[in-house]
């Protein structure tokens, strides 16, 4: 009876055995295949993680206008209180201007008035993107600051003095990196009732605008229509830098320059 017992145990074992070997030659079979595969494609290359994407959060801009019997200069920050300029949200906005000038009258002694005007405001305003109109709207509201020193003193003159009021401007126009470009600016400082409006349609090639513009100004004493062509540098190579010159035709007053030329130029940072 033991002699018999062994033997079953030693067939258990056996069997046993023989099911492990099936089973690792199987096993061997199915994954002999997969690794050659993979030994005659080599190693799945490893994605380098894309580098994050630049956003400013200020902009610094300044510019110099020059017409007949007239040349400003101006200069001013935009801040975005999210950071990014790119995006919806608040943004705080600071211009300062001076501007030399002089116009003929009959009101003053020698007939010719030599003016000085200095000009602030300070804006709170909000952003919003439009992406299926490809555009983007900005809305700004504040402080409106001017003064005007004339030399001699002009009665008839009712810009003559310093001035606080309201200033309000809008913008809308396409987004920074569209093939095309529209923008239309206006804004209107209640302190000397002073409005600007300029509107511009040109065509990206690769980084460089090119279009025509106009822009319409004036006051309670003046008002100056202008008709031209501008050129901007926005290629990305130059980002943050912005370029803009642009020149054309100007008309106002007689007394004030009647028609000349007029040039600009504008210069702009992102930070």
């Amino acid at each position: 009876m033991a002699h018999d017992h062994e033997d079953t145990v030693a067939s258990r074992i056996k069997k046993e055995l023989a099911r492990v070997a099936i089973a690792t030659m199987c096993a061997l079979i199915f994954w002999a295949p997969g690794n050659a595969s993979a030994a005659d494609i080599g190693p799945l290359p490893v994605k380098k993680p894309a580098p994050p994407f630049k956003t400013y959060s200020t902009v610094l801009f300044g510019g110099f206008d020059d017409r007949s019997r007239s040349y400003y200069g101006y200069g001013g920050i935009i801040y975005a209180f999210n950071r990014n300029l790119a995006a919806d949200g608040f943004l705080f906005r600071a211009m300062g201007l001076y501007n030399v000038y002089d116009y003929d009258s009959t009101a003053v002694v020698g007939g010719k008035v030599d003016g000085r005007m200095s000009a602030f405001d300070v804006l709170l305003g909000y952003q919003k993107n439009l992406p299926s109109a490809n555009l983007v709207a900005r809305l700004f509201a504040g402080l409106d600051y001017e003064s005007h020193d004339l030399s001699p003193s002009n009665p008839f003159d009712t810009n003559e003095g310093t001035a606080y009021g309201v200033h309000v401007r809008g913008e809308l126009e396409t987004p920074y990196i569209s093939p095309y470009h529209l923008s239309l600016l206006a804004s209107y400082g209640s302190a000397k009732r002073r409005y600007w409006v300029r509107g511009r349609a040109g065509y990206n090639f690769q980084g460089i605008i090119l279009g025509p513009e106009g822009v319409v100004t004036g006051n309670r004493e003046t008002k100056e229509q202008r008709v031209g062509a501008f050129v901007t540098f926005r290629h990305p190579a130059l980002v943050p830098f912005e370029l803009s010159i642009s020149g054309g035709y100007s008309h106002t007053e007689d007394t004030r320059g009647g028609a000349s030329g007029y040039g600009t130029i504008e210069l702009s940072v992102a930070l």
